[in-house]
């Protein structure tokens, strides 16, 4: 089963959408913004946790930012980004964030809500054309949130016999998703499924008219001076290529598979925790965003126990913890992430890697604690 916070994977990749956005899209906004100097051992302290995460540099790394108020005032990379060419892994290495992502789906429906252009208690059949009659009780709350009840549509296509390395894109898992039937009543409980947030960028297309890329990069992107881009492509410029590994020896992963909205935010480290201001700030989607992170946010249960958190509460493509904190992983062919805020929204921190890296969680709370303490 898929842990609670992640965008599932097996081996799975994304490429662009025809007609959405082309492979080389350029990410757009402003230079990178420099490090200031600290005058104390933040610094050094934060590159011996890379240093631990990432033992060798010779093979796939991580690359890992702080930001505080959003400026960014640390981050570094360790490894290789390609392993054929050995080009390093640098602070403008970007890559797939995976299920950090569905923030950014999460925060397009509020701010849409925002505008009365929707709202979280519609129900999901009025923005379909031949919605199944399922689709009348599940509210795009419940998408939001996780509480659908609505299979993911990984399993879905697998049990049509797509496999992973069979071309299938957003149009196919949507139709799967609609040709079947929830697993549970809407409401009950939570259930992960990356299927809430590929009919919630649906749902966005539909009321904007415009792609779900286009839209974040007009509404939240742009006006906000982040180098992100929402592009299921393999080919994003400055990426790096993901790798899985078995007895010390790694092998690219990559699939044709091409779904959005569960996932495919390609950024860096560094631009991430840029953005993590806004959860401060409220500069885009104001208090509605703001609120919509905690505002009915419902218990995930124990699944988290397993990564020593006792309890979470998802709300809006985010886990709002005890102490709240935000915190958020990603995964995704070989493409690893965590994203966490501080519980005051002053301090973010970014580790992303290329292959499996089981202690990145444990190095972001590491990093924030050297910058909150």
């Amino acid at each position: 089963m898929p842990r609670p916070h992640v965008r599932r994977l097996r081996t799975r990749s994304a490429a662009a959408p025809t007609g959405i956005l082309m492979a080389a899209v350029v990410l757009a906004g402003v230079a990178h913004p420099q490090a200031y100097a600290t005058g104390d051992d933040r610094e050094k302290r934060s590159a011996d946790v890379l240093q631990k995460l990432v033992p060798s540099p010779d093979g796939p790394g991580c690359a890992a930012a702080v930001g505080i108020r959003g400026s960014v005032v640390w981050e570094a990379g360790r490894g290789k980004a390609d392993l054929t060419t050995g080009r390093a892994i640098t602070s403008k290495t970007v890559f797939d964030m995976a299920s950090n992502s569905k923030q950014f789906t999460a925060d397009a429906v509020l701010l849409l809500a925002g505008r009365h252009q929707l709202a979280l208690d519609d129900p999901l059949s009025d923005f379909l054309d031949h919605p199944p009659a399922w689709t009348r009780d599940v509210t795009l709350g419940d998408l939001m949130r996780h509480t659908s009840g609505i299979t993911d549509y990984q399993d879905l296509l697998e049990a049509k016999g797509i496999e992973l390395t069979d071309p299938a894109g957003q149009k196919e898992a949507i139709a799967a998703i609609l040709a079947s039937q929830p697993e549970d009543p809407p409401g009950k409980r939570f259930s992960y499924s990356n299927s809430n947030y590929v009919l919630l960028a649906h749902v966005v297309e539909r009321v904007t008219g415009k792609p779900f890329p286009t839209f974040l990069q007009e509404e939240f992107f742009i006006p906000l001076h982040l180098r992100m881009t929402l592009s299921p492509a393999v080919d994003v410029p400055g990426k790096a290529k993901s790798y899985d590994e078995k007895d010390g020896s790694f092998t690219p992963n990559s699939s044709p598979w091409k779904q959005y909205g569960d996932g495919s935010v390609h950024t860096t480290p560094g631009e991430f925790v840029r953005w993590a201001d806004n959860y401060r700030t409220g500069r885009i989607g104001g208090t509605e965003l703001l609120t919509g992170v905690t505002d009915e946010a419902v218990s995930v249960g124990d699944v988290l126990r397993q990564r020593g958190i006792e309890e979470g509460r998802y709300g809006a493509g985010i886990l709002l913890l005890p102490d709240k904190s935000l915190v958020h992983r990603g995964d995704w062919e070989g493409f690893h992430s965590t994203f966490k805020v501080s519980p005051d929204r002053n301090t973010a921190v970014t580790v992303a890697c290329n292959t499996d890296s089981p202690d990145n969680f444990r190095a972001a709370n590491q990093l924030l604690d050297i910058w909150t303490k």
